[in-house]
C-alpha cells in the first residue's frame, strides 16, 4: 500500500469512528436500550448511503471484542464451572433448531422471495455468515443476496430485541446510562487488572489457534470468566468499557450492510421482517420446550437461540442480566454446526 493510500485509509477509519461516536453519544443521551450501539449503527449506515468514504480496520473490531470478552467474563456467575456440565440438553437441541431454521426459511425464500436454491439454503442458516457467503461463491449462489439477508437478520435482532425485552418487563441490570457510575470500579487491584489483561490475551491467542467462532470475544470471555468463577478475582469493571464496545460494534454493523437501490432494499426488508418473525418464533418455541430441562432463566435460553450474532446476543445478555457464558457456548456450537451442515449440503446437493 502506497503512502497516499495509507493516508486515505487512516482518514476513512477516523471518519467512521468519529461518525460512529456521534451516533453512540446520541443513543447514550437518549437513554434507549443498547443506545450506543444502535446510534453508531444508524449514523454510520446513513453516512455510507451518502457515499462518504468509510472503512473500519479489523484491528478496531478485534480490540473491541477483546475488551467486550473481558467485561462479559467479569459478569460470569460464580457457579459457572458447575453449571457448564449440565447444559447438554439445550446444546443437543441446537442441531434440531438449525435444521428447523434452514428448512422453513429456505422454503420461504425459494417459494416467495424467488431466490435460487443455493441462495435460499445458504441464506436460511441462523449463523456462520462468512461461511455462507464463501459457499455461495462455489455453488452459484448470489453472494450479495446471502450477505444482505444475513446482515439484515442480525441488524433486525439488535434493533428489536432490547425494546421487546423492555416491553415485556425485563429490567436493564447493567446500568450504562448513569453518568455517575460509568467510570466506577470496585475492589480491583492493579495486580488483578494486569492478570485480567494477560489472561485475556493468552485466551484470545488460544481461541484464534483453535479457530473458534468470534474467538476474539469468546477466548477472553472464558479466560477471565474462569478467574471470576474460581473467585480469584471479584471486583467489577467500569461500564464505560461496555459503552466503548457498543460504539465499535455498532459502527462495524453499520458498515457491513451493503448499499442497495430503493426497490431492492424494500424487497429485502419485507422478506427480512418475515424471516426474522419466523426465526423469533422458532427461538421462543425452543425456549419453552427447553425451560423445564434447564436451570437457566428463560431469557438466557432465548438469547442462546435468538437469530442474532454471538457478540450482539452476549452483550444484550450482560445488559439484561442473563448468563453470557450460557449464551456464548450455545452460539459457538450453533455456528460450528451451521458451517458443517452448510458444507455437507453444498458438496452433496449444490455443487455440480
Amino acid at each position: 500500500m502506497s503512502e497516499t493510500e495509507n493516508n486515505i485509509n487512516i482518514k476513512a477509519n477516523f471518519l467512521t469512528l468519529f461518525i460512529g461516536l456521534l451516533g453512540a453519544l446520541v443513543g447514550y443521551l437518549l437513554n434507549i436500550p443498547l443506545g450506543p450501539m444502535l446510534g453508531a449503527l444508524i449514523f454510520v449506515f446513513i453516512s455510507k448511503l451518502a457515499s462518504l468514504p468509510l472503512t473500519l480496520s479489523k484491528h478496531y473490531s478485534s480490540f473491541a471484542l477483546y475488551l467486550g470478552g473481558i467485561f462479559m467474563g467479569s459478569r460470569f456467575p460464580h457457579n459457572f464451572l458447575e453449571d457448564f456440565f449440565i447444559w447438554h440438553v439445550s446444546i443437543l437441541a441446537i442441531p434440531l433448531f438449525v435444521i428447523f431454521c434452514v428448512v422453513f426459511v429456505s422454503f420461504y425464500l425459494k417459494i416467495f422471495a424467488k431466490y435460487n436454491l443455493s441462495t435460499a439454503i445458504l441464506s436460511g442458516f441462523p449463523g456462520g455468515i462468512l461461511t455462507m457467503v464463501s459457499l455461495g461463491a462455489e455453488t452459484k449462489g448470489r453472494e450479495d443476496t446471502i450477505l444482505s439477508t444475513h446482515t439484515l437478520r442480525i441488524v433486525m435482532t439488535v434493533f428489536v430485541m432490547p425494546f421487546a425485552l423492555v416491553y415485556y418487563g425485563y429490567e436493564i441490570t447493567e446500568n450504562i446510562s448513569s453518568k455517575a457510575q460509568i467510570l466506577n470500579y470496585s475492589n480491583l487491584s492493579l495486580f488483578e487488572i494486569v492478570m485480567m489483561i494477560l489472561v485475556g490475551i493468552i485466551s484470545l491467542i488460544i481461541a484464534r489457534f483453535l479457530k473458534l467462532p468470534a474467538g476474539d470475544l469468546v477466548g477472553p470471555m472464558f479466560g477471565v470468566g474462569y478467574l471470576y468463577a474460581a473467585k480469584i478475582i471479584s471486583g467489577e469493571l467500569p461500564p464505560i468499557i461496555l459503552i466503548f464496545v457498543l460504539w465499535i460494534l455498532g459502527s462495524n454493523l453499520g458498515l457491513r450492510f451493503p448499499r442497495l437501490d430503493l426497490n431492492s432494499f424494500l424487497k429485502l426488508f419485507i422478506h427480512g421482517c418475515l424471516i426474522f418473525a419466523l426465526l423469533f418464533l422458532l427461538s421462543l418455541l425452543f425456549t419453552f420446550f427447553l425451560l423445564p430441562f434447564s436451570n437457566e432463566t428463560g431469557l438466557s435460553i432465548f438469547l442462546a437461540f435468538a437469530p442474532g450474532g454471538l457478540g450482539e446476543m452476549a452483550t444484550i445478555g450482560v445488559i439484561f442480566g442473563a448468563n453470557p457464558a450460557f449464551i456464548s457456548v450455545h452460539h459457538v456450537v450453533r455456528v460450528i454446526f451451521c458451517a458443517l451442515l452448510a458444507i455437507f449440503l453444498s458438496k452433496r446437493f449444490l455443487i455440480k
